[in-house]
């Protein structure tokens, strides 16, 4: 199937998901269909993101203009990374770099559950994306915090984005700004922590 179709929303009322394809036209996409999703915090790692999507197939990397990426907590209670996470704030003078993901309908719901949505951490909304590769925009679901609380982000979390940056082939110049984040020094272990860790272990 091709991508002229493309799932861009969730419905609120049924948690169905709608697709629209290129004349405007609605439908509940069926599971074996597609969209785009920018990942920019932790999802840039494929392995990271394939913990709970296994329908994930890296499509390129894209250019996220008018926004600024920032780190913090929600509602300022502290989360499982030990430390803020990303999000992105709209900046007309910044951009965001990511990772621009091809994923089924059927891990739609997953994204969600893993974002937060039905806590209110995370709200998914459509963003165009300029892909590197071919200059083209695309229309991609992607993430904003919510109650959103400044905060420095954990050690784990900067070295899970900065090596999905890497793999995926970010700029080298992004890559560097990643690497100039200041962490808060938190090194707390947990499953989770565990788990991230065992997956940056056998990159």
């Amino acid at each position: 199937m091709g991508l002229s179709w493309l799932v861009v929303m969730c419905v609120a009322s049924s948690g169905g998901v709608f697709a629209i394809d290129n004349t405007g036209s609605s439908r509940v996409a069926a599971e074996d269909e597609e969209f785009f999703y920018l990942g920019y915090g932790s999802n840039m790692l494929r392995e990271r993101l394939q913990l709970q999507n296994p329908s994930a197939v890296q499509v390129s990397v894209g250019c996220l203009k008018g926004y600024k990426l920032a780190f913090g907590l929600y509602k300022g209670t502290e989360n499982r990374w030990g430390g803020g996470v990303a999000t992105i704030i709209l900046n007309p003078e910044d951009d965001v770099w990511g990772v621009i993901w091809r994923l089924k309908a059927a891990d739609r719901q997953s994204l969600d559950d893993q974002e937060g949505v039905k806590k209110g951490v995370y709200s998914p909304i459509e963003v165009k994306v300029e892909r590197e590769d071919t200059g083209e925009e695309v229309t991609c679901l992607t993430y904003q915090m919510n109650y959103f609380n400044y905060s420095l982000t954990s050690p784990l979390y900067k070295e899970i984005m900065c090596a999905g940056a890497k793999q995926s082939g970010l700029p080298a110049e992004y890559i560097k700004k990643l690497n100039a984040i200041r962490t808060n020094n938190h090194n707390g272990t947990t499953l989770f922590t565990t788990e991230i860790r065992d997956i940056l272990r056998q990159l």
